[in-house]
């Protein structure tokens, strides 16, 4: 490590860390609702946010957005929950400004933040993601098949974190639904939470699987 002009440290070669102007910053997209399966939906949406990653599990308090009464991160998105007495036909564009707003002011210390985020705070993001993946996105697709499926757990192993889900109707039984797990729900997922580890089917069968971990995406790396 070198010394600057005015006898500091200064970081030098090829992984020095860049300054706080020269880090990527966060910005926000577009506005979603939340499916039905989420609690309070009604008052949920989910912003998705490009640029810099956000922490998963980060639970920011807005202090000047009275409107929310709650705010949930994953790597690229924000959910956010409405306060009773608001409503999004009115209060829209006032939280998007004040998210925008937060997560700018939020960039320099993102790394901070998520050193102190718990396991418990990192599964519910995963859960909430995996619930917009499952019963929003590709549930088009899975109704089209005549199918159902069910998130029935998700826990954070050595690897990262695992959904567990189970397939009824027409997909329970179905061996093409190692199709659907692997190269839909956990392709998808994995978009939206990078340390995915695992999609795995939980579904009770009383033979085995003919694709068992054919589709499976390579083991994620720890480097």
């Amino acid at each position: 490590m070198g010394v600057g002009s005015d006898g500091s440290p200064a970081s030098v070669g090829p992984h020095a860390l860049p300054d706080h102007s020269q880090r990527a910053v966060p910005s926000l997209g577009h506005a979603t609702p939340a499916p039905t399966s989420v609690t309070g939906a009604e008052r949920a949406l989910r912003w998705s946010v490009q640029g810099a990653s956000l922490p998963l599990g980060w639970e920011p308090i807005a202090e000047a957005l009275p409107q929310l009464e709650r705010i949930v991160a994953e790597p690229h998105g924000l959910w956010v929950w409405l306060r009773a007495g608001y409503s999004w036909r009115n209060d829209a564009e006032a939280v998007r400004e004040g998210l925008a707003l937060m997560i700018a002011e939020a960039a320099p210390h993102l790394a901070e933040f998520e050193s102190q985020i718990g396991v418990d705070r990192r599964v519910e993001a995963v859960r909430l993601a995996a619930t917009d993946v499952i019963d929003g996105d590709l549930a088009p697709y899975i109704a089209s098949h005549g199918g159902k499926v069910h998130i029935v757990g998700v826990e954070w192993g050595d690897a990262g974190p695992v959904v567990s889900v189970e397939f009824a109707g027409a997909c329970k039984g179905c061996e093409l639904s190692e199709v659907t797990l692997h190269l839909r729900i956990e392709k998808a997922l994995a978009k939206r939470i990078p340390a995915l580890a695992e999609v795995r089917d939980a579904t009770p069968r009383t033979a085995p699987r003919l694709f068992q971990g054919l589709f499976r995406r390579p083991p994620v790396s720890s480097s």
